[in-house]
């Protein structure tokens, strides 16, 4: 039985010798396949687990949401992330395309970007319930800015409206230390994992 992790370098475990996604295995005897990665934006999130998703069905699925900045760009039947911060090596008739795209990200549009990730997030949970998936969704940095009409998730996202429950701030809030790239080491990883598993288990998701 599968447990499947996606997400960017929160859930990769970056920094980390043991991340929670193994924790997560061990307690509930789970066989891991982890295909988050470092960078990822929620674009490829989504579209690797619909894959993975067409021809396996997991016991149980983990996503740790990205930044909503984060774009996936398909150029030439390959895609590359890009974030503000940087980006994948670019081929050389998408650099200056980079270029404008960074001087284009500002407040209003990260708030854009993150509504719509919250539209596309909401139906891949309607998709993993209909198919009977358990499943639990969590913000890695933020929450959803400025969202009208928060959404039923039936407990099937921790915090998705709450910052203080993003893996990012929880560990902060609590004197865990990252490095200069806001990764958490095996500790954070270790206290994420007891979160998790504590809301698995008082949420009856498996």
């Amino acid at each position: 039985m599968i447990l499947y992790v996606n997400g960017d370098s929160h859930s990769v475990g970056v920094g980390a010798d043991k991340n929670f996604a193994q924790h997560l295995a061990n307690r509930f005897n789970l066989t891991l396949v982890n295909q988050a990665s470092v960078g990822a934006s929620n674009q490829k999130i989504i579209r690797t687990t619909r894959e993975y998703l067409k021809n396996n069905t997991p016991a149980l699925v983990v996503i740790g949401w990205s930044t909503w900045e984060r774009e996936e760009w398909l150029h030439e039947g390959q895609y590359y992330n890009v974030n503000s911060s940087g980006s994948e090596s670019l081929p050389k008739d998408l650099e200056e395309q980079y270029k404008t795209w960074v001087s284009e990200q500002n407040a209003d549009l990260v708030d854009i970007k993150s509504q719509y990730c919250h539209q596309e997030i909401y139906k891949l949970h309607q998709d993993l319930e209909i198919k009977n998936v358990p499943h639990v969704f969590f913000n890695c940095m933020y929450n959803f800015f400025s969202i009208q009409k928060q959404l039923d998730w039936n407990n099937k996202y921790l915090g998705p409206y709450d910052n203080n429950s993003s893996y990012y701030w929880y560990l902060k809030n609590h004197g865990y230390k990252t490095d200069k790239w806001y990764h958490y080491g095996a500790d954070g990883h270790q206290i994420w994992a007891d979160v998790l598993i504590n809301y698995i288990e008082s949420n009856k998701i498996i």
